[in-house]
């Protein structure tokens, strides 16, 4: 009577398989685009390269598609060269250093970093994370970086047979990227015996090859299964063997399921979740960067143009030093006025030219800071350029800071500190569930079966005799056999899939850690972190709100300084006017009138430098509430990309070319 024939193997597989496939169709889903910005950037598989097996096998095995890094500048700013000079605009600085400005360059590749975490997860590895990103240290109860491992094979034979044991088999394991494997082997062995009652030979020639493919995965329910197939093929000069050659074939079909440590989703897919939040602290982190650099950007943009006033304050000066020493020589040459009023002029003269090489030195140097920062490379072309600005310090506007809760309120809804923080803490709470999860006890189910099947080339004896070597013996007589049947792979095979001979495992697997303390202290560690992130969160809007204050105090003095200067220039001009005309007169000394052009030049350096205190202190108030983006209508996505696809309506600045289109 042949053994029970059932099809459990093809039925075990699909119910696996089955139970499996939300997680199947969850793993294959697109991350969610981040919350600030949407950038072709943010899908790995369509630019660094294809993971997916089909059609294209082969592209997973191949180095993925990172493009070079561009050290190139933009067309943009060749083609605000002309005539030797760099024609900037408040719009064309915002614009190249989004173009252009390595700080941001460097930045970019966070938000890669990101994405390239997202495909590993996937895959079944743990997050690397990149530079500002949160990693717990109680996310790993082993090395840090460890993740879903893949596991070898539960199924082994050897060249010479196949050994079995009555003990349950488990089957499973692998990552959450299914893995095939195939292995194949030769060996040829000549082995003594002492006895030739179970061989009829002294010595054993085994002479064989064995050969075993299959394929496992693991999915995010916890859930592990391996398939199996194989066999091999064996010949030797014992004569007692039934079949000479022969050949033995393997199917083997498993699932492990984990119950209470390792289970579900919860405890699995934790990686996977916190590295689509990290993508989403990328784009925060990123945007932090582009407000720091655009912040210093348009600092240096506000300090040149001050130093170009300051240097156009100096030159005035020096003007007038040099009318007042002409007017002092004629005036000794017709008697009228001692000669040691010419050196007091001539003195006058050589400390506005020296004021003045001072201050056009600073406008060179600052021009310099310029160039670096909206420019990868400065060439040539570039260095020798002078920058030719088109705006002008801006004028004190009402209005233009709100109330203080106010501006409190926009500072703790756009600061990326606090929005990072607070993603933060989502990243926390899956830790903590990931370590509540690991203080379970581990409980896994697990179902094998194993179907065999053995053929070969074996005589055919006549009734009351047995096969001996070549031939067939009754006692000690041989006798000639009847014939021979021929049989390989294909007919041990048949029996393996007709399921001849079957072998079922079923088992249950416990382990309970008695203290249980590795995994206490990890959990206890998560719940800690998860406070501190609390108490830095209160830390980081303590420290904004005392930013915002500053930054608001510091708008409103501005705006009195440049009340207070500008009258102050209204006073000394008019006090020179009235000197040189008393000098004219003979009512005046040439001590006075120098008196009255050093006080009109430092009037009028004190009006530059309380214009440029109040367009810094602006700047200031905008990074301190996070709202530099948007007051300049700038769009993250351009400062992604590295290219501006569309003009900025900056308020005040004055009319940009139209936009280039980026190669």
């Amino acid at each position: 009577m042949k053994p029970h024939r059932p099809s459990l193997v093809a039925l075990m597989f699909v119910v696996s398989l089955f139970a499996a496939e939300p997680y199947l169709h969850a793993q294959g889903a697109s991350p969610a685009p981040a919350a600030t910005t949407t950038a072709p950037a943010r899908n790995f598989d369509t630019n660094f390269g294809n993971t997916k097996w089909f059609p294209s096998f082969w592209d997973p095995y191949q180095v993925p598609y990172v493009p070079e890094a561009k050290m190139s500048n933009s067309e943009r700013l060749h083609s605000l060269l002309l005539d030797g000079k760099l024609h900037l605009s408040i719009q064309d600085t915002i614009e190249l250093a989004l173009e252009n400005n390595l700080d941001i360059a460097v930045a970019r590749y966070n938000i890669a970093y990101s994405q390239t975490d997202i495909l590993r997860t996937k895959g079944g590895g743990a997050a690397r994370g990149f530079s500002g990103s949160f990693s717990s240290s109680a996310l790993y109860s082993g090395a840090i970086g460890g993740g879903v491992s893949a596991s070898t094979s539960g199924v082994s034979g050897g060249a010479g047979g196949a050994a079995g044991s009555s003990s349950a088999t488990q089957l499973g394991g692998g990552s959450f990227d299914p893995a095939a494997f195939f292995s194949f082997g030769w060996d040829r062995n000549t082995t003594p015996l002492g006895t030739t009652v179970l061989t009829g030979v002294p010595y054993e020639n085994l002479q064989g090859a064995s050969y075993y493919t299959g394929m496992n995965q693991a999915f995010q329910s916890g859930t592990s299964y391996e398939v199996v197939v194989g066999g091999s093929r064996g010949s030797s000069n014992a004569l007692t063997s039934v079949y000479n050659p022969n050949v033995q074939t393997v199917m083997a079909a498993g699932f492990t399921q984990q119950l209470l440590n390792g289970f579900g989703r919860r405890a699995n897919s934790a990686q996977i979740r916190i590295a689509k939040n990290d993508a989403k602290v990328a784009d925060s982190v990123f945007r932090q960067q582009v407000i720091t650099t655009l912040g210093s950007v348009l600092n240096y943009y506000w300090d040149y143009l001050s130093f170009k006033e300051t240097v156009r304050v100096k030159e005035e000066g020096l003007a007038f030093s040099e009318k007042l020493l002409a007017d002092n020589k004629k005036q000794v040459e017709i008697g009228t006025l001692a000669p040691i009023e010419v050196v007091r002029a001539e003195s006058e003269v050589a400390t506005d030219q020296q004021a003045l090489i001072v201050a056009q030195t600073n406008l060179q140097q600052q021009a310099e800071l310029i160039k670096t920062a909206l420019s990868r490379q400065v060439g040539p072309e570039l260095a020798s350029a002078q920058i030719e600005t088109e705006d002008k310090l801006p004028e004190p506007r009402p209005n233009d800071v709100p109330p203080l809760e106010e501006a409190l309120q926009r500072a703790f809804a756009n600061r990326p500190e606090i929005e990072q923080t607070e993603l933060k803490f989502k990243d926390q709470d899956m830790t903590i569930a990931l370590r509540r999860n690991g203080l379970l006890p581990s409980l896994s189910v697990f179902g094998t079966y194993i179907a065999s099947g053995l053929s070969g080339d074996q005589l055919i004896c006549p009734a009351g005799t047995t096969s001996y070597g070549k031939n067939c013996i009754s006692g000690s007589t041989l006798v000639t056999p009847t014939g021979t049947t021929t049989g390989g792979v294909s007919q041990a095979f048949s029996q393996t899939f007709r399921g001849d001979y079957p072998n079922y495992s079923f088992g249950v697997n416990l382990s309970i850690p008695i203290r249980n303390r590795q995994a206490q202290a990890d959990t206890a560690r998560a719940l800690l972190e998860r406070r501190q992130l609390e108490t830095q969160l209160q830390q980081w809007k303590n420290n904004v709100a005392q930013q915002v204050r500053q930054a608001v105090i510091g708008v409103i003095q501005a705006k009195a300084q440049i009340d207070a200067t500008s009258k102050a220039t209204v006073l000394a001009r008019q006090t020179l006017d009235a000197e040189q005309k008393k000098f004219q007169l003979g009512e005046s000394t040439v001590f006075l009138v120098i008196q009255a052009q050093r006080d009109l030049a430092n009037a009028e350096g004190n009006e530059v430098t309380a214009h440029s205190t109040y367009a810094k202190a602006i700047t200031q108030y905008q990074q301190a509430v996070g709202t530099i983006l948007p007051d300049y209508n700038v769009e993250l996505n351009d400062a992604v990309q590295g290219t501006v696809t569309r003009v900025p309506n900056i308020p005040g600045s004055a009319e940009a070319p139209k936009p280039v289109k980026m190669q």
